[in-house]
């Protein structure tokens, strides 16, 4: 079905309001326009509310940014945050099912290591590509890549 983007991005940030509010957190939205795709709505939905979850959960301070952009046939939308960071060695394996960087911080947030496997696998239902950029104590970046006009 056509998914604004913008839209969906909107509304699904209300849900994170309240959370990054009580942790004193910058919450955004950088969209230029609209932006229509035809896509499963309810998989982006779950797509973004994983990604963003990650980013209030292991952001103590500083900003979260989601910025939503398009390229000749190409969409991204960016999840950037000022989090703790993933540690290069632990990237190739962060989109494995049950794949954990710390067990302990894990179980003090209720994480179960499948949410980056579920965001991959919505990302290539969607016949898109997803990439990653962290640096210990300053951040991370998620990329996600969509067709504006997919052929299934």
């Amino acid at each position: 079905e056509e998914v604004n983007l913008k839209h969906l991005l909107k509304d699904i940030l209300k849900i994170f309001e309240k959370k990054a509010k009580e942790k004193e957190l910058k919450l955004e939205l950088k969209a230029e326009n609209d932006i229509i795709i035809l896509a499963d709505a309810f998989k982006l939905e779950q797509m973004f509310i994983n990604l963003i979850d990650n980013a209030v959960k292991y952001t103590e301070k500083g900003r979260i940014e989601v910025n939503l952009t398009s390229k000749e046939n190409l969409v991204a939308i960016e999840v950037k945050d000022t989090g703790i960071g993933i540690p290069k060695e632990h990237i190739p394996g962060i989109f494995e099912r049950f794949y954990v960087v710390n067990k302990s911080r894990s179980r003090k947030f209720g994480g179960t290591g499948l949410g980056l496997s579920i965001v991959k696998h919505i990302v290539s239902l969607h016949n898109g590509k997803i990439d990653v950029e962290s640096t210990p104590g300053l951040g991370t970046r998620f990329t996600v890549f969509l067709p504006l006009n997919p052929s299934y």
